[in-house]
């Protein structure tokens, strides 16, 4: 059979391209995981530059509109005092009352705090002298006052001015200083008059601001409230914080915008609400992918190792066929030139003698039921092979027929290997098993323990119930199986290293038949140690109802 090795050179071609095109695959389902992955990246890094466009957005409106607001309280407090004061050379502090009220007024705000927690002053700034007036208001010292403002007062402007300051440089809860200059040429000194109102005021009059103001296009957001989408807060240079709206959001998407208002630098910082991205960006935040793609990534590796495994064993299965194919072609071709050998014997009259002739034809028929034995097993494992399990046969057979026939059967055999036949058979057990499937397993398994066992041994096939069950076993005297292969020698095109080495040739689907024949009618077959030596093949059928012992 020498043209069969030439095929696997080829399988190993096939093999190492399909290999070639399974790693092909798979950098290519890197490479595009990388290239979708990296799009998905760009796209939210898209997104999430829009979302803090959008921050930056909010903090420069609500900048400008503290800014703008702020102007407009000084506007509303200081503009109309000299009406309020014209019946006085100096206006006292409580003429600013409805200055108050009218900035209130103005922004549409109750603002408790900005009119009821305001401490007033008039302060004559050459001597530090004034006058507080307050039942609520911040405590203020009037030196400190009049010190802040003539370090604050800008002698180009010295009409108007305002100053925040952080807690503790006019007082634990100050927070909003606002001042006028008045002066009189004749025989008033310059002096400066206006209010100091406390943190809570101020948060109070800012919040007013932060709810009427519109942070973001009402294109995108419509009238939904800034507390709904944006988080504010403003801070002093020195870090204390003036306000912060109620409702507070995470700071992924920041932005920071600075308010100079009366020589005053304000921080505002804003932060997005990151579950509105669904309404301002076109989409939303798209979800990482990476997920997905190492699932896809390491599907396509599993499928690719399955189908690297899945050649494998193919390629084992085309190298055990391969064996197959030889071993069969040459234990067929063994008992052929035997029966050739002696026919043309025969034919050419070259036998001189009746014990020639009785042994030629002894061998003949020797080989001959060799040769059958070994086509009917060929074409009951290729039967089994193709026909799924069928359902349970009830027929009953008796042993000790089955026991006599196979060792008749083989009985030529033994004599020409000097082998002794024995049998052990205890009652008249009768098995739930076809005959003909019978007679194929306990062939199988004298077949295997006359060829691979030594001349001269004695080989015993024996049986014995076992309440449902009955036990059937051949003993021989070979070499043994080791026990890690007790297993794989029941499957098909399987034969042990050492067989496979050795002179005796064999198919390897003699056991698969015998396990496969047990297991479709109930049994089972399995291996172990014989007595003193060898191997004990055992199987195990269902007794017969009829012979099953009590």
């Amino acid at each position: 059979m020498a043209s069969f090795p030439s095929i696997r050179p080829f399988r190993l071609r096939g093999t190492r391209l399909l290999v070639v095109f399974l790693a092909a695959t798979l950098a290519l389902s890197l490479w595009m995981g990388y290239e979708a992955l990296d799009a998905a990246r760009s796209h939210r890094r898209t997104a999430e530059g829009v979302m803090r466009d959008y921050a930056g957005i909010a903090a420069w409106e609500f900048s400008r509109a503290t800014r703008e607001n702020l102007g407009s309280v000084l506007k509303d407090v200081f503009d109309d005092v000299p009406r309020r004061a014209r019946w006085r050379r100096v206006p006292s502090p409580g003429v600013m009352v409805d200055g108050m009220r009218d900035a209130a007024r103005s922004f549409d705000c109750a603002c408790q705090g900005l009119r009821h927690r305001t401490t007033y002053f008039r302060i004559a700034l050459p001597d530090g002298d004034g006058v507080l007036e307050s039942e609520h208001g911040p405590p203020v010292r009037l030196e400190d006052l009049a010190r802040s403002i003539r370090n604050r007062a800008s002698a180009a402007d010295r009409t108007r001015g305002a100053f925040l300051v952080d807690a503790g440089v006019l007082g634990a809860d100050a927070a909003l200083v606002g001042y006028q200059f008045w002066t009189d040429s004749l025989d008033v000194p310059e002096m400066a008059f206006g209010f100091v109102a406390d943190l809570d005021a101020v948060r109070e009059l800012v919040a007013g601001w932060y709810e009427q103001a519109r942070l973001l296009p009402a294109a995108v957001v419509g009238s939904s409230p800034n507390d709904s989408l944006v988080r504010v807060i403003v801070r002093a240079p020195e870090g204390g914080v003036f306000f912060e709206s109620r409702v507070a959001y995470p700071p992924d998407f920041t932005a920071r915008d600075t308010v100079e208002a009366e020589g005053q630098v304000l921080v505002v910082e804003a932060a997005i609400r990151p579950d509105a991205a669904v309404r301002l960006v076109i989409g939303g935040l798209p979800r990482s992918r990476l997920p997905l793609l190492a699932t896809m990534i390491l599907l396509t590796l599993g499928v690719g190792v399955a189908a690297l495994n899945q050649v494998r064993r193919e390629y084992q299965l085309a190298r055990l066929r391969d064996d197959f194919v030889s071993g069969v072609s040459h234990e067929f071709r063994t008992p052929l030139t035997q029966i050739r050998v002696f026919a043309e014997l025969l034919e050419d009259g070259k036998l001189r003698t009746d014990e020639d002739w009785r042994r030629s034809v002894g061998v003949i028929n020797r080989e001959a039921r060799r040769l059958s034995h070994l086509v009917e097993n060929t074409l009951v494992f290729s039967s089994l092979r193709r026909a799924p399990p069928g359902p349970d046969t009830s027929e009953e057979t008796s042993l000790a027929g089955a026991l006599d026939e196979v060792l008749e059967a083989f009985a030529p055999l033994a004599r020409s290997g000097g082998v002794t036949l024995s049998a052990d058979l205890d009652g008249e057990p009768t098995v739930t098993c076809p005959r003909t499937a019978l007679h194929q397993v306990l062939t199988n398994l004298m077949s295997n323990a006359i060829k691979y066992g030594p001349d001269g041994q004695t080989v015993v096939l024996g049986a014995r119930s076992q309440g449902a069950t009955v036990r059937v076993w051949v003993q021989d005297q070979g070499p043994g199986i080791p026990p890690p292969d007790r297993q794989r020698i029941w499957e098909p095109y399987r034969r042990l290293d050492r067989d496979v080495e050795g002179d005796e040739r064999g198919s390897g689907i003699g056991l698969a038949v015998v396990a496969e024949l047990c297991s479709r009618h109930g049994g089972r077959a399995w291996v172990e140690d014989g007595e003193g030596v060898g191997s004990r093949f055992v199987v195990e059928l269902p007794a017969a109802a009829t012979g099953r012992e009590s």
